[in-house]
């Protein structure tokens, strides 16, 4: 049987400070959860959900417990060496970008963007191929990653302002290059 922790506990409290020193960053949105689970699975090779994760920072309410499972990949994570083998993957880190520099992405079925980096961890699309965005919109993203669903945050369009917004949902993306 699988023990539980109360999520409101202080040694959850001291998991999460532990995972977000590791993360280099407080998770707090759609896009932040689901780059956390990217960075979890790379290091670990175990998933742990966005859902469940946005649960135990308190993103999303209805969570009053942690499952030693999930705490046990947690503190793997938390503690991981820096040299520990990640799943190898084509990523783009907004933190390693300069503002200018684009990228090209793609997702199922035949949808194309290219992106430029406008700094802040903002990115505006160049270019819209068979996709919902459109040239000019901009969103927030941290990490672009292939093979993983890609999650931004603060998405403007000409139609107005969307929270979250996620691309590739069923396969990830296919295609992620540095132009």
């Amino acid at each position: 049987m699988d023990t539980s922790y109360p999520v409101n506990s202080i040694a959850i409290s001291q998991l999460k400070k532990a995972v977000e020193a590791r993360f280099r960053h407080v998770p707090s949105g759609p896009a932040d959860f689901g780059e956390l689970s990217i960075a979890i699975f790379k290091t670990t090779g175990e998933r742990i959900s966005s859902d469940t994760l946005s649960r135990i920072w308190g993103y999303k309410k209805g969570y009053s417990s942690v499952r030693q499972s999930t705490v046990r990949v947690l503190e793997q994570y938390a503690k991981a060496n820096e040299e520990s083998d990640f799943v190898h993957t084509t990523a783009i880190y907004a933190d390693d970008c300069q503002k200018g520099n684009r990228v090209r992405i793609a997702w199922l079925p035949n949808r194309v963007c290219v992106l430029s980096y406008l700094g802040d961890y903002r990115w505006r699309v160049e270019e819209a191929f068979n996709c919902k965005l459109r040239v000019g919109d901009t969103f927030s993203c941290r990490t672009i990653a292939q093979g993983e669903v890609l999650y931004v945050d603060h998405v403007e369009t000409a139609n107005g302002f969307y929270e979250c917004f996620k691309m590739g949902g069923k396969n990830g993306l296919t295609i992620v290059e540095k132009l």
